[in-house]
């Protein structure tokens, strides 16, 4: 296993597949309350609650993770990435 940290860049991200990846984690935690609702399963309610919290949790702790670069420094940490992979080789 390598000990460098991964690394994703991604150039461009359209509002709709922004929009998409919300609505996609949404559905998923409150489609389990609502057929919690419909079966009249508590069990089911609140597994769906709990999915939700650490969805939420999840989402915070990758958000202040993240790492926002300009078009430069993204070239410029690409170009340090394929230097590391030139030198293994």
């Amino acid at each position: 296993m390598s000990d460098q940290k991964e690394t994703v860049i991604i150039v461009h991200e359209t509002a709709g597949q922004s929009f998409a990846r919300w609505a996609i984690g949404f559905l998923t935690t409150v489609g389990l309350i609502g057929i919690g609702v419909l079966m009249n399963s508590a069990a089911m309610q609140w597994m769906g609650a709990v999915l939700a919290m650490i969805a939420i949790m999840a989402r915070a702790v990758h958000e202040r993770n993240l790492c926002r670069m300009t078009v430069p420094e993204a070239r410029k940490k690409l170009d340090e990435i394929e230097a590391s992979f030139a030198r293994r080789s």
